[in-house]
């Protein structure tokens, strides 16, 4: 969607943008779901997901703190693909999806040139259509990486992706078949940072970062691979995911999407504390307890970090 980088601090103006969100009617579109009511009570909201285990952690997080908060809440987990959620909160199927800046900012904006965690959240605000919100997002991230084995990396003396690039002609990379065209991909890493892919050392994985793409890097059928910065596989295979300080890989801070209708300042206050609580080390943390050995489902592993922080109680005002 990845060695961590300190997360950078998101600056006032974004943060200002958020507090004046207007709300507007919304209007709807179809969808898989069939389309909800649309309904005037702000106080009872149905949470969805995607259909990864990440996205059902945090929107279990999300459901528990408004439980606590008493707020009424339904949940439709595993939704499916962003094409899918994103019409179904315009159509009041569900009316709150954690997202992704960056990832949500490209569904909008194919060819948006924002990078940072600050550039993307201005660009998202100028791009989502009048029936969609955001709330704060989180310093809590998970983006692409380019991912090599411990062994690579120390063979080539490898930190940055610019460290890889001298050894390009000697490099198969494994990512999804977009990753291929992309600008967040092979073609932003040949333009900033001279990493030159040829066609035939391209092997494209479907997975998204998953099993199959960990497998084909650790094995040595790629020597790079796209892993996502939150997976359980970066430290469970001691892989190094190359730093990116010319960011090539959009931001992709952790955010609520919100049907503009259902926005309050309550949900506004439940969930901006939230999301100033969650790190990308916790996000870390609760995917390798869902898929790792230890077999914990999302619900758990959220009901464990909302205890831990204190959002079983309601938020102070």
């Amino acid at each position: 969607m990845r060695l961590r980088r300190p997360a950078r601090t998101l600056q006032a103006v974004p943060v200002l943008l958020v507090s004046l969100l207007v709300l507007v009617s919304g209007c709807g579109s179809s969808n898989p779901l069939g389309g909800g009511e649309i309904s005037g009570d702000l106080k009872t909201i149905t949470v969805g997901s995607a259909d990864f285990p990440e996205s059902k952690i945090i929107a279990e997080i999300y459901a528990q703190a408004l439980e606590a908060n008493d707020f009424q809440v339904k949940r439709q987990f595993g939704i499916g693909s962003r094409e899918t959620y994103v019409p179904a909160v315009q159509d009041h199927s569900i009316d709150l999806i954690p997202e992704y800046t960056g990832n949500l900012l490209q569904y909008f904006d194919a060819d948006a040139t924002a990078t940072t965690s600050d550039e993307v959240l201005i660009a998202l605000f100028k791009a989502l259509p009048g029936d969609l919100s955001i709330l704060s997002p989180s310093l809590a991230e998970d983006k692409d990486t380019l991912a090599v084995t411990a062994e690579t990396a120390q063979r080539w003396n490898l930190t940055t992706i610019a460290d890889l690039a001298a050894h390009s002609a000697e490099v198969k990379v494994g990512a999804p078949s977009e990753f291929q065209t992309r600008q967040t991909g092979l073609v932003g890493l040949k333009s900033r940072y001279g990493l030159d892919i040829a066609p035939a050392n391209f092997v494209a994985i479907s997975d998204g970062g998953g099993p199959a793409t960990v497998s084909a890097l650790t094995s040595g059928a790629v020597t790079a691979a796209n892993i996502f910065s939150t997976s359980p596989a970066i430290g469970q295979h001691h892989l190094v995911a190359l730093e990116d300080p010319e960011n090539a890989f959009l931001a992709a801070n952790v955010v609520p999407l919100v049907a503009s209708q259902k926005m309050s300042a309550e949900l506004k206050t439940v969930l901006d504390a939230v999301s100033a609580a969650l790190t990308t080390a916790d996000l870390i943390a609760l995917n390798t307890a869902v898929e790792g050995n230890a077999g914990v489902d999302p619900d758990e592993a959220a009901e464990k970090w909302v205890a831990d922080h204190g959002f079983d109680k309601p938020v102070q005002k």
